[in-house]
């Protein structure tokens, strides 16, 4: 399978053809594990050559926690069991260093194990399911453990990939697809799957590789495949089987895959026991998950496709066409009257396209309702027609008729609703602005752990999920020593709207940048808050600065990949990225790949309908200036402590943090920030001093 090759030894991703460096680690390609490279989120659980120390199964201070603690380990461990025996929620924040996966694990675990229980451990990425993978092996040397990654069927079927265009498939599609091919492999009919017939065959082989060393989701879809298998078919098969399943966050917040999920591992809610990790990304996931569009090109190809059909009826007497076409015309009326002039986007009442749909054909709701009904089973069966004809793609009409319910009933309240004039026509949006519905499940478990590096203040997450009062809130400090790490911020300079267009403000931000980077002969990352003003800094940077330079292209994630490789071969250069992105929070800069840290400006986020939507929200709920706080305020602070946390990630490194703006002297506390009236002196002694 050439396996070796493929993956990288420190944290087993898949690595493209020809890199130099693991993209998510950044170790090297064929690195043999060593003292720099071994160093996962249990560092200081080492021994003096790098490795972690395994002990015996007898002298465990916790059943399921396989290496020799720190105190502060087993304080984790201790509440999080203390807390699952009360069928509680804990929500904690644990900083780098602390070890908050096998903490997670070893707590969850022992409780799960008591209590004939499943534990679902949810990962923002399925890159970051790896390191759960690793410390189950761990665990498996001292208990019978068992875990395994899920993937979604897109990611993983082997059959899907041999169809052109699949990426841009609707996972209706693809569902209804392997169902049809899997119907004829089961009735033996010709033009069944392959790899679903193999997977009886060679699923026990599975679940030994499985179980024997606990793979990542890349090495058990290899596996698979060398055997013929379909990999998302033999998770189905296993899934009962096992202790720990790992799985994005869509597994439990979508309503239709959770309970498929559920379906397959044969449990009840009070079966499972969930580990939320990077909680802190969670809410804005189920926002994500439960907000929608209805597009103007969408509802062209529903008219050619009505054109196509001759024109069907949906509901008494009401041809397709007439009623698209109205619709159609509704939309534009409110990008009309509602945006302004220079605007591109405006909030609209929210009933306003289903009453005047109402209006139009004299309907009541419930005879809308059938209608909407109406145009999904002719969806439906168009669909099943495509299909027939080997044309692999979703019914325009069943995609709008689906979106047209979810529209209707989309709750006031929980969600806002606005018209856009956009490139490729209007558009209408409805963002969920309270997932309350869609968090309701995690709610109501009898115990949950969520827990992240960057989760404070942690009553504006316990309130914001509905967490019961009961729910458990504690915060472990990082183990390593505070004195190889420094913070500090300047008043010269900021990025606050106003004050950047006042003359001089962007070159005297930019001189502070070529200044401190030419200044530290280390690799430095540079963050902005936002693309456009790394755009605009962009040529003043370039022309003054001597040292090698490498930036972070929106839109090219091909391009800055690549320069992201070049940077960490050097030791001396600078990468230009911004707060919030995949750089920021995503990726590992181990060793001397990252020293030192140019924060510029606060990240607030940029106002929009939609935010200014929660933020009212949490001021009628918690009080006048709690929106700003939970909206604007928060993310932002979480941002600068995920870039800062970069810097630290082993009891050996040191690394230094520079805050570009003034207005960091509100959060010096939170930040561990203090003011610098010179900040390239204090940079250079600080590097000096090591």
């Amino acid at each position: 399978m050439g396996m070796p090759s493929l993956f990288c030894m420190r944290c087993k991703s898949l690595t493209p053809p020809g890199s130099e460096r693991c993209r998510v680690c950044g170790a090297p390609v064929g690195e043999v594990h060593g003292k720099q490279y071994c160093i996962s989120d249990t560092g200081f659980n080492a021994s003096s050559d790098g490795n972690k120390v395994i002990i015996s199964k007898d002298k465990a201070p916790a059943p399921y926690f396989p290496y020799e603690p720190r105190e502060s380990q087993m304080d984790i461990v201790r509440d999080i069991t203390t807390t699952l025996a009360r069928s509680d929620h804990i929500v904690m924040e644990s900083g780098t260093g602390t070890g908050k996966t096998i903490c997670a694990l070893a707590g969850s675990l022992h409780h799960a194990k008591m209590n004939n229980k499943k534990v679902i451990y949810l990962t923002r990425t399925i890159s970051q399911s790896d390191q759960v993978m690793r410390e189950l092996k761990a665990i498996s040397s001292i208990r019978p453990v068992s875990g395994m990654t899920l993937a979604g069927r897109k990611r993983s079927c082997p059959l899907l990939r041999t169809l052109s265009g699949y990426e841009d498939m609707m996972p209706h599609v693809l569902a209804n697809l392997c169902e049809e091919r899997k119907a004829k492999t089961i009735r033996g009919d010709a033009g069944g799957c392959k790899h679903y017939e193999r997977v009886k065959m060679f699923v026990q082989r599975i679940e030994s590789f499985c179980k024997g060393s606990f793979p990542t989701s890349d090495e058990l879809d290899a596996f698979c495949e060398s055997s013929g298998v379909c990999p998302y078919e033999a998770r189905k098969a296993l899934i009962q089987t096992m202790d720990v399943i790992v799985a994005p966050y869509v597994h439990i917040l979508s309503e239709d895959i959770r309970s498929n999920l559920l379906a397959h591992m044969r449990c009840e809610d009070e079966d499972i026991l969930l580990i939320v990790d990077e909680a802190h990304n969670l809410i804005p996931a189920a926002r994500e998950q439960g907000s929608f569009s209805i597009r103007m090109k969408g509802l062209d190809a529903a008219m050619e496709e009505i054109t196509a059909m001759k024109d069907p009826v949906l509901f008494k007497g009401l041809r397709a066409g007439e009623f698209v076409g109205f619709l159609r015309a509704v939309i534009k009326n409110a990008a009309n009257e509602k945006i302004t002039l220079g605007a591109h986007e405006a909030l609209i009442e929210h009933d306003r396209i289903e009453s005047r749909l109402m209006k139009k054909y004299s309907m009541s709701s419930k005879d809308l309702a059938a209608t909407i009904d109406g145009m999904i089973s002719v969806g439906e069966t168009r669909t099943e027609y495509l299909l027939e004809q080997g044309i692999h793609k979703l019914s325009e009409l069943f995609a709008l008729g689906v979106a047209l319910k979810d529209w209707v009933s989309s709750a006031e309240g929980e969600y806002i609703k606005t018209v856009t004039a956009e490139k490729d026509g209007e558009a209408l949006h409805a963002s969920c602005i309270d997932p309350s519905d869609i968090t309701m499940f995690i709610r109501s478990l009898k115990g949950a752990v969520h827990m992240s590096g960057t989760l404070q203040p942690l009553d504006q997450y316990a309130r914001t999920m509905g967490l019961p009062l009961s729910a458990v809130k504690r915060t472990y400090p990082t183990p390593f020593p505070p004195e190889n790490r420094s913070v500090i911020y300047v008043n010269d300079v900021t990025t606050k709207y106003e004050d950047l267009k006042r003359q001089g403000m962007t070159e005297r931000i930019a001189k502070h940048i070529t200044k401190l980077c030419d200044a530290v002969p280390k690799n430095t990352l540079v963050f902005f808050p936002s693309y456009g003003l790394m755009s605009k800094m962009r040529p003043m940077i370039e022309s003054e600065m001597e040292k090698n330079m490498y930036w972070e292209e929106s839109g090219q994630q091909k391009r800055t990949m690549n320069s992201l490789d070049r940077f960490r071969r050097d030791r001396n250069g600078v990468f230009f990225t911004v707060m919030g992105g995949s750089i920021a929070e995503g990726i590992d800069f181990p060793g001397d790949e990252l020293s030192f840290a140019i924060i510029v400006g606060i990240p607030y986020p940029p106002p929009t309908l939609e935010s200014k939507a929660m933020s009212d929200m949490f001021d009628k709920r918690y009080g006048a200036g709690t929106g700003w706080m939970y909206v604007s305020e928060v993310p932002a602070l979480r941002k600068m402590k995920q870039a800062i946390g970069r810097l630290i990630r082993t009891d050996t490194d040191r690394g230094m943090a520079v805050i570009l703006d003034s207005r960091a002297s509100r959060y010096s506390a939170q930040l561990e920030a203090r003011p610098s009236a010179d900040p390239v002196e204090d940079a250079v002694k600080f590097f000096r001093g090591r």
